[in-house]
């Protein structure tokens, strides 16, 4: 009797303290966030820019002429497209089934200044199949980029600390083959990518 007593007394402790200890892990600052909705602006730009920086030019997915190199360093909780540096691409991408896209339809970086008056020009369209997706306005936010050595987005590597701006969508999660078209200008510059992607 005492015996079973107290088995059930240290099982009922083990629960407790299991039950106790799993905030603590939830709660981790060093943990991913659960979701790219719930990254701040300037988290998901500072991502998205060091990931466009850690790959060097000869395999940059913004360089990217046909999607050969969309699956480049690709995180585990989104799948990240870029635009060009100025043009035309017409990309095939395959990425996994249910994954959060996130891409920006324009972006600068620059002093506050710079990025503000870049942004005032910016215009364009996204279109998922023929339905037109919603974009974010990013105002001038300080990020942190992280580059390699001879990639062509910072040409430097290392850390950099800026401020990033510009159109951005979040689309997903995705879960059907499709052709995203993203159209936008800013001035004088100007950029079309079309993207096959296949899940």
């Amino acid at each position: 009797m005492r015996t079973t007593r107290s088995l059930i007394l240290l099982a009922v402790t083990a629960l407790l303290a299991g039950a106790c200890a799993a905030p603590e892990v939830e709660d981790d600052p060093r943990r991913p966030p659960t979701g790219i909705a719930e990254l701040t602006t300037g988290e998901l730009q500072s991502r998205w820019w060091s990931w466009a920086a850690s790959s060097p030019a000869r395999s940059n997915p913004v360089a990217d002429p046909d999607g050969s190199f969309c699956a480049e360093n690709q995180p585990a909780d989104a799948w990240y497209l870029a635009g060009t540096f100025g043009g035309k691409a017409e990309r095939r991408c395959s990425i996994p089934k249910g994954r959060p896209v996130v891409f920006p339809l324009l972006n600068f970086t620059g002093t506050k200044a710079e990025c503000a008056a870049r942004l005032a020009e910016a215009q364009g369209t996204v279109t998922w199949g023929r339905t037109e997706v919603a974009v974010e306005r990013i105002e001038p936010t300080t990020i942190r980029i992280e580059g390699v050595e001879g990639n062509p987005v910072t040409q430097t590597a290392g850390a950099v600390t800026t401020y990033g701006c510009g159109l951005w969508v979040r689309l997903g999660p995705v879960w059907d083959d499709g052709t995203l078209t993203i159209e936008g200008s800013a001035g004088s510059f100007s950029l079309s990518v079309t993207y096959e992607l296949t899940v």
